[in-house]
């Protein structure tokens, strides 16, 4: 078991084994936040603005530009309204007085009054930190619960990662000194006191942190821009060098200005730890990423005496990242970049496009690939054996499935690679083809990939998780796989690229209903989200309100309440319905009964596989 949600915390503070204490220097820039510094030629965006209006207006559209905030009426998203969060015998009650924004916390037993003085997140959720002061010091720590934009509700932090359910408040604590300012801020400096104060150890650390701008500004893709401003400033725009554009970088430094945060790492050499905790990270836009840090990937030595398994849980088995962050080590590892010229701005756009994934307006849907693969692009159908205008043929399901966890969603892969059951099986990968084919095994997937492509693909010897081979992919991942594994079948089930045969429409609303009594509240989430996108198909079985009411944080006794009134309901309405009967391989009996038995020997696979991590 299993890895510590704050493992490559520990793991980088372990490296300090001897680090002098350093102040921030210099004066502030903005007087209006102590937080902010003008060092090490940083100017802040509003320098930028002054010549750059339109960029400024695009990149302050993003959600980058969101990403650390101070609250206000206008920033926080959450409901501030007085309401009882309660989880096992803790509490959290947000509530307002004036401009202050407050939770009221019970929190093993005991009773205190926070404030939120710093803001992370704005498009899936956001998350609230308090500021706690220490001697000469001061520090940030995650409060317990969040805001999730879509549900429009408050939830444990602890329910969003892959983890089981807490028995109360208080988990994946984040101490933001040492984790979010490194990523989620401008040229940040923890500006950590006292490393050397045997004291730390029991009182905690403390900080003189930092940073150049609250969210991820103009600096952070392309460096300091104190010379290039004085430049603009002396000789006019036309004369301003002195600043770097990812664009005109060759692909290695150009990935890197977006992996020094999309691509979770280390310092390399280890003894740079003593530069991230005091002044912050080394890397600058237009260097090598690999001169600054090591990139985490799944045979990465645990350092500290952490878990050994901790980053190795991080990626599927055959070494692609399942976890977002690690999108840098996922491109890296495409034959695209290593044997072509790929770039995050092959595909995305920092200032176009929807704020929502910032893919560039001027190449949509395949055309995204086919820039490059011309003669793919002349015949699509050619090469993917399926219609050239369904789902089928679409180049990122096939190449960069969604088997990606992250902020309680599953996401696009960054590696790009073809589909290969045997290898997906055997690692306990998600296979892109059974994430559309919900219904279909990985021997079935093999036959079709021999008869279109050649010889080159086999069925699995055995599936990692010990499921048999001939049950639908999506079934046994759903049932038999770790958290990730589930997490990703739930939501490619609700997909509305998903396809079944007719026989198996029941058992798709059956199988989500029982993953909603899942032990892990975020695979529940994505359950629940996916029956009623099935339930809103137009093939309804009538349980949409029972799964509307369901509350996926529920405890243990109305969970099972909830799910067997579900199946209860999809029985009923199958029978109803006269829906075609199902064949036993979709765990359902001719009446439309779950098959408990063999439901139970798929559940009891996961022990072999029991993860918590966070991100």
């Amino acid at each position: 078991m299993r890895a510590s949600p704050t493992f490559l915390v520990a793991t980088l503070l372990a490296l300090l084994a001897v680090v002098a204490a350093s102040a921030c220097g210099g004066e502030s820039a903005a007087a209006a936040d102590p937080l902010l510094h003008r060092e090490d030629g940083y100017v802040g965006s509003a320098a930028c603005r002054e010549c750059h209006q339109d960029q400024h207006a695009s990149w302050a559209a993003t959600h980058h530009s969101t990403m650390t905030q101070r609250p206000s009426a206008t920033t926080v998203l959450g409901r501030f309204d007085g309401a009882t969060v309660a989880q096992g015998k803790d509490s959290a009650r947000p509530f307002r007085d004036g401009e202050r924004f407050l939770m009221e916390l019970r929190l093993g037993g005991v009773a205190r009054t926070a404030e939120v003085e710093l803001l992370v997140g704005s498009r899936r959720y956001q998350q609230y930190f308090e500021r706690r002061t220490l001697r000469d010091g001061a520090s940030f720590f995650r409060l317990p619960i969040l805001w999730h934009v879509e549900l429009q509700r408050w939830l444990p932090v602890d329910s969003v990662f892959l983890g089981p359910d807490a028995d109360g408040l208080g988990g994946h604590a984040a101490e933001w000194n040492t984790n979010c300012i490194l990523c989620h801020n401008t040229g940040p400096r923890p500006g950590l006191l006292g490393a050397d104060d045997p004291a730390r150890l029991q009182e905690g650390n403390r900080f003189d942190s930092h940073v150049a701008e609250l969210g991820i500004a103009c600096e952070a893709c392309h460096g300091p821009g104190e010379r290039h401003v004085a430049t603009a400033r002396s000789v006019g725009e036309g004369g301003a060098h002195a600043i770097v554009h990812p664009d005109e970088l060759d692909k290695e430094r150009a990935v890197a200005v977006c992996g020094q945060c999309h691509g979770a790492r280390l310092p390399e050499p280890p003894r740079r730890a003593r530069e991230w905790f005091t002044t912050g990270p080394t890397f600058r836009p237009g260097e090598t990423l690999r001169d600054h840090v090591k990139p985490i990937e799944r045979d990465t030595p645990v350092r500290g005496g952490g878990d050994p398994e901790a980053f190795a849980l991080r990626f599927w088995g055959d070494g692609t990242p399942r976890l977002t962050a690690y999108e840098y080590q996922g491109v890296v590892a495409s034959t695209c970049y290593t044997k072509g010229q790929l770039t995050c701005t092959s595909c995305h756009a920092m200032h176009e496009g929807d704020p929502k994934g910032q893919l560039r307006p001027d190449v949509v849907g395949n055309a995204l690939c086919t820039q490059c693969h011309e003669d793919i692009g002349n015949d699509v159908a050619a090469h993917s054996k399926h219609a050239a205008d369904g789902p089928g043929s679409s180049c990122l399901a096939c190449h960069m499935p969604k088997i990606v966890f992250g902020v309680a969603d599953i996401h696009r892969s960054h590696r790009i690679d073809s589909p290969d059951p045997a290898r997906d099986g055997e690692a306990g990968r998600p296979h892109a083809c059974t994430l559309c084919h919900v219904d279909k095994s990985l021997p079935w997937v093999a036959d079709a990939m021999r008869r279109w492509w050649g010889d080159a693909y086999r069925a699995p010897m055995k599936r990692f998780d010990g499921a048999p081979l001939a049950l639908a992919d999506a079934a046994a991942n759903l049932f038999a796989g770790d958290a990730a594994a589930r997490a990703v079948a739930a939501k490619a089930l609700g997909e509305p690229t998903a396809t079944f045969a007719p026989d198996h429409a029941v058992a798709v609303r059956a199988w989500l209903a029982i993953t909603m009594g899942d032990g892990w509240p975020s695979v529940r989430l994505l359950a629940r989200r996916s029956l009623l996108a099935r339930e809103a198909d137009g093939a309804a079985l009538g349980v949409g309100g029972r799964a509307q009411a369901v509350d996926h944080l529920a405890g243990v006794e109305q969970r099972g309440r909830d799910v067997f009134g579900l199946l209860d309901g999809i029985a009923a309405g199958a029978q109803k319905a006269a829906a075609a009967p199902p064949p036993s391989s979709a765990l359902l009996g001719r009446d439309f009964r779950v098959d408990l038995a063999n439901v139970v020997k798929l559940t009891d696979l996961q022990g072999r596989n029991l993860i918590a991590i966070g991100e």
